[in-house]
């Protein structure tokens, strides 16, 4: 089918998107914490930004990968394939129309070596692998095996591929996604397809993406990509809220831990010098900070953006073994209240 765009976009059967999701079964993001990944005592990052190998599927009803099965094997054995930066907007990088206003799946592959000491240890590490933002619907395999499925071009969403690499040390992990750019009522921002029934002047199938905003498409894996590693248990989530008056803040916290329920908890929160100003241990508490630096936006105070560090520390037991796991948390000390008629920061 062809198509093109009303704002400039070309492809799929939007019909076919939600017959191809039918008979795809994944495992969807869970209700895991997400925290940034950071580079910790106890955690690696690997960034994967950089070139990606890149195809649009450019058959008639922008099916032919899935048919192909195109996630089974590396992706410049399926046809012709092109360098495509990540993270970027696929559509506003070439000078191919064809491309600019291009409506459907493309797909992206990126091989990667992982660390020895990721794949080993008793227990070994968790792989995890995440993405900032991709627009608008994805779906991502590991070597060949689906890990997750993502709809929403705004927000990140991870898999933990740990048993998919794990069981094949000193080889390529290969990363395809597959991602839909196709703009229906029910997207953010929302669009439509329109088909264009005089055969007289238009091929048969023809469509084109209308949209009612002042603004193109942009489309692709647009925020960062990166492998981390977690222990076996792990701190998994972090919730922080402040409360503060002229000489005195309190920081209450709620720390969640995977993988073991006999772990420990300490927890201390430091100045930007480096100096603890509390400490306190256990999942749940609250930190009391003298003569607190609070947090301003910029131009409302001499040192505005003022943060803290919290740093977390756990310690578990899994299988005979002792784990630990650090994580800092930036942390602002404020408050925020909202009146009839005014919006407050810190009163």
């Amino acid at each position: 089918a062809a198509a093109a765009s009303g704002s400039g976009s070309v492809g799929l059967c939007p019909l076919l998107l939600p017959v191809l999701l039918l008979f795809l079964p994944g495992l969807a993001a869970g209700p895991a914490g997400m925290l940034q990944p950071r580079d910790t005592p106890s955690r690696e990052r690997k960034e994967l930004g950089g070139l990606w190998r890149f195809r649009a599927d450019l058959s008639p009803g922008r099916d032919a990968g899935f048919a192909q099965r195109w996630y089974r094997r590396p992706l410049r054995q399926t046809g012709p394939v092109i360098d495509m930066p990540v993270p970027a907007s696929f559509n506003d990088i070439t000078q191919d129309p064809s491309l600019e206003n291009y409506i459907g799946w493309v797909w992206y592959e990126k091989e990667v070596l992982l660390p020895l000491r990721w794949l080993q240890g008793q227990p070994a590490p968790r792989v995890v692998l995440r993405f900032g933002s991709a627009h608008y619907y994805s779906i991502v395999w590991v070597n060949g095996v689906q890990v997750v499925e993502h709809e929403g071009g705004h927000l990140p969403f991870e898999a933990d591929i740990s048993s998919v690499v794990q069981g094949s040390p000193g080889t390529l992990c290969r990363i395809t996604v597959a991602l839909n750019n196709t703009l229906s009522p029910h997207t953010l921002p929302p669009g439509s397809i329109q088909y264009m029934a005089d055969k007289s002047r238009y091929p048969k199938n023809y469509f084109v993406q209308n949209i009612r905003f002042d603004f193109f498409n942009y489309a692709g894996i647009h925020r960062p990509v990166v492998l981390y590693t977690t222990p076996a248990a792990y701190i998994d989530d972090i919730t922080v809220t402040t409360t503060s008056s002229d000489s005195v803040a309190v920081v209450q916290y709620q720390v969640s831990v995977v993988g073991s329920t006999a772990n420990s908890l300490s927890l201390s929160l430091r100045d930007q010098e480096g100096k603890v100003v509390a400490a306190g241990d256990g999942p749940v508490g609250e930190l009391k900070v003298l003569n607190p630096n609070l947090w301003w936006p910029y131009l409302m105070h001499e040192n505005p953006g003022y943060l803290y560090s919290l740093e977390v520390k756990m310690q578990a037991q899994v299988g005979g073994v002792l784990l630990e796991d650090v994580y800092t948390l930036p942390v602002g000390i404020r408050t925020v209240h909202v009146t009839s008629t005014q919006f407050l920061i810190n009163g």
